[in-house]
């Protein structure tokens, strides 16, 4: 069996239905950044658009052109960043794509382009009110208006920011969102005042949606959500969907006392069975994003944490023929072994196991069931 990453068609649609129903009378912006966060960009796309979601976004302008090869001619396309570079904006301007416009440098180029190519191109204005990546700063309205006023070439559809903090939980995140939400319509109601329609207004993502109603504005841009994997606490009735596989490659009894894997982690109590897997971390399993910011907050969150796992069992698992089976020693290169005593399988069966789609995403092939 080829190692394989499984999307699960139902379980995503699932999700999608649900999104949609929260999402009341706001459109939903499906995000497929990422290969659509591991799943597959163009079949996620297809799922999105039996859902009725036809509203895409993604990050890059050659998914653009992917979706359009694809025969997504009709949706809207919005990319996710704002740019300059003039290669960049034509593949937006020739897919007939939504860019986004964070910046002043930025608006002129895509004006100038667009003008030089004879046509209008459609924008978005990205407000940055604590992401700190993409988009004016609150106290830029003169520029902002002066897209409105001056870039001729330049059709403003809509505004929106990001809820960069709306996964944290109590009061934190509420907090977060709502003082985003005052910056960005600050700019928003100054776009009106000065006699121009900013358009569709969007900021929530999926933790938003899920927990925060009062910023769901015109539209929604979901992304994690449909993966069944948002990270806030509570699955609000969405499945979970994604795994890994490969086939069990060989079984054999170990005596008490010998030693799995490298530095010798591992060490067998008693006599047991185990299987080997040919599945490491140079197929993703067992990687996880790295702690990447360190203050006091932070450190002794991530202290506690590991705390809270080593008292849980820090233990990894995998599934072969519907068992749970611990995963013993250290994951290697291209191996990892289980303890299988209790369970009955040979060579060839298969084993299911967790890991990032993002990740999975770009190591494994993926099969949709």
């Amino acid at each position: 069996m080829t190692k394989a990453f499984v999307v699960e068609r139902d379980a995503v649609s699932n999700n999608l239905k649900i999104i949609r129903a929260k999402a009341e009378s706001a459109i939903v912006i499906g995000v497929l950044k990422g290969n659509a966060y591991g799943f597959g960009l163009i079949e996620v796309a297809r799922l999105m658009r039996e859902q009725g979601i036809h509203f895409l976004a993604v990050t890059e302008p050659g998914d653009l052109v992917k979706l359009r090869d694809a025969g997504f001619s009709e949706e809207n396309i919005l990319l996710l960043r704002s740019t300059a570079i003039p290669s960049e904006l034509e593949t937006i301007i020739d897919c007939g794509g939504i860019a986004t416009i964070g910046s002043y440098e930025a608006a002129v180029a895509a004006n100038n382009l667009a003008e030089q190519t004879g046509t209008v191109l459609t924008v978005h204005i990205e407000i940055d009110t604590g992401m700190g990546r993409y988009g004016f700063q609150p106290n830029e309205i003169n520029k902002v208006i002066s897209v409105f006023r001056y870039m001729k070439n330049l059709h403003v559809t809509g505004m929106y920011t990001h809820c960069c903090n709306a996964f944290h939980v109590g009061k934190i995140g509420e907090k977060s969102v709502r003082r985003q939400l005052d910056a960005f319509m600050k700019v928003v109601h100054a776009v009106k005042e000065a006699g121009f329609d900013p358009g569709l207004l969007h900021a929530a993502n999926s933790p938003a949606l899920f927990k925060f109603p009062f910023a769901h504005l015109d539209a929604v841009r979901i992304g994690s959500a449909y993966t069944g994997r948002i990270p806030v606490k509570g699955n609000f009735g969405l499945r979970k969907t994604g795994y890994g596989e490969c086939s069990l490659i060989e079984t054999r009894w170990i005596e008490a006392g010998t030693t799995i894997g490298y530095g010798s982690a591992y060490k067998a109590p008693h006599r047991m069975r185990i299987a080997v897997i040919p599945l490491g971390y140079s197929d993703g399993f067992c990687l996880e994003k790295d702690h990447d910011i360190y203050t006091p907050a932070t450190t002794i969150r991530y202290m506690l944490h590991e705390l809270k796992r080593l008292l849980r069992s820090p233990h990894r698992y995998v599934e072969i023929n519907g068992a749970r089976c611990r995963v013993l020693g250290r994951v290697g290169t291209l191996h990892t072994v289980a303890d299988v005593t209790n369970v009955e399988c040979s060579p060839g069966d298969v084993v299911k196991f967790e890991m990032s789609p993002v990740i999975a995403g770009v190591m494994l092939h993926k099969r949709y069931i």
